[in-house]
């Protein structure tokens, strides 16, 4: 719950509130829904391979590694670039409260995350906890303050139509990430097999009557467009209501909701790194563990690409290309259960098997749809990245044989 109640509703609710209009709960439905259904197929996968860097695992499960090393760095790519976002949203709630510029403040968060993650995974874990009953206390505020302001408010008015809600769930599907994060501490958890599909789902399902609600009360209070224009989106929600008093307070807790999500992700994409390197995919000096049992190399490369892309993009880009990627890699591993049961090589049987086929492939039917409203540049950019690391690793493939080749015939 942690990482999927951060930044996306706290930073990208204005942008989406602009697409969906007073419409903008459904977007957060139907964005729920694409992902819910994606959790199945890394529930399922799970019992099969809980190891870290899941899309990778899960996909090379079903296609092969080549395939899997795209899944992986897919989603690898797309965290850090989620980091990014979130990162960038919590200058901006800073930047509202004190007026010292985003970027600056963006880069401070780096450094102190950077010295939690360096402690260990416990401690970062700790931390995590206290920030998100931090986060959901702010969420339960702002539905508490605009509950009054329900009533004779039109929730099915939507200026652009149904496009403007796929637009907004488009969006918004980044506030879902974190389903996907899970598998990458499947290594960490006690029993994967058990306890990854069961906190899938309860994490969805909460999180997903949470944005529902927080969506309906801050269209309730202030309009779409006025939304759309902030850079503190539920502060001018709780302001409007109570004050510049209660603005402050939220700008705080969305602090603390940003830094939260920007915490795990940066965990998450370390391990996944350390992942790939110790299945052989990456260099295995990524896979190097410090003495806190921290993936050293691998977080130092994360928290590197992390502040460059910090000073380079801006939220609403950087949120967009995101999920353009995170859908393409949803694809990759919605299509890896639906082909591993029609394969008959999962232990389902019967309805269940029956499952296992028509629900990811409803779920990637859905991935493709928000695909298609993420804009041009992004698909462009997303199955770019695709195809140029199907690229490199097939090139590494054909170097490494030449070696082995040359090797033998030296011998």
């Amino acid at each position: 719950m942690g990482v999927i109640l951060g930044a996306g509703v706290y930073a990208l609710i204005g942008p989406a509130a602009a697409q969906a209009g007073n419409a903008l709960w459904l977007a957060f439905l139907f964005a729920g829904l694409t992902a819910g259904l994606t959790a199945y197929a890394y529930a399922r996968l799970a019992r099969l391979a809980p190891k870290n860097s899941p899309e990778f695992q899960y996909t090379a499960l079903a296609f092969g590694p080549r395939a899997g090393f795209v899944a992986g760095v897919l989603m690898l790519v797309a965290d850090v670039m989620a980091a990014a976002a979130v990162t960038i949203g919590f200058g901006g709630y800073l930047e509202h409260l004190a007026g010292t510029p985003t970027t600056a403040n963006a880069l401070g968060l780096i450094v102190v995350l950077g010295a939690i993650l360096w402690a260990g995974v416990e401690q970062s874990v700790a931390v995590a906890i206290v920030l998100t009953g931090l986060e959901a206390l702010g969420l339960v505020f702002v539905i508490v303050v605009g509950v009054p302001s329900w009533a004779g408010t039109d929730f099915l008015t939507a200026p652009r139509g149904f496009t403007g809600v796929s637009g907004a769930a488009a969006l918004i599907f980044f506030a879902y990430l974190g389903c996907d994060e899970l598998g990458n501490f499947a290594e960490e958890m006690r029993q994967p097999e058990r306890d990854l599909p069961r906190a899938l789902f309860a994490a969805m399902a909460v999180t997903t009557v949470i944005y529902a609600l927080v969506a309906l009360s801050a269209v309730a209070v202030v309009d779409a467009a006025r939304l759309g224009a902030s850079d503190a989106p539920l502060a001018l929600v709780v302001g409007g209501v109570l004050g510049a008093r209660a603005d402050a307070t939220l700008s705080v807790l969305a602090l603390a909701a940003t830094a939260n999500t920007t915490l795990l992700l940066l965990a998450s994409a370390s391990r996944s790194i350390y992942g790939m390197a110790a299945a052989g995919a990456l260099p295995r000096r990524l896979a190097r563990v410090g003495r806190t049992q921290v993936p050293v190399t691998s977080t130092l490369l994360v928290l590197a690409l992390l502040a460059v892309l910090v000073a380079l993009g801006t939220l609403r880009q950087v949120a967009a290309l995101t999920d353009a990627v995170v859908l393409v890699s949803f694809l990759f591993v919605n299509g890896s259960l639906a082909w591993l049961a029609a394969q008959r090589r999962t232990p389902a049987r019967g309805w269940t098997r029956a499952a296992e086929i028509l629900i990811p492939s409803i779920a990637g039917v859905l991935c493709a749809w928000l695909l298609l409203h993420a804009g041009a540049a992004s698909i462009f950019a997303a199955l770019g990245l695709a195809l140029a690391t199907l690229a490199a690793t097939t090139a590494g493939e054909v170097l490494a044989a030449s070696r082995r080749r040359r090797t033998g015939e030296t011998r």
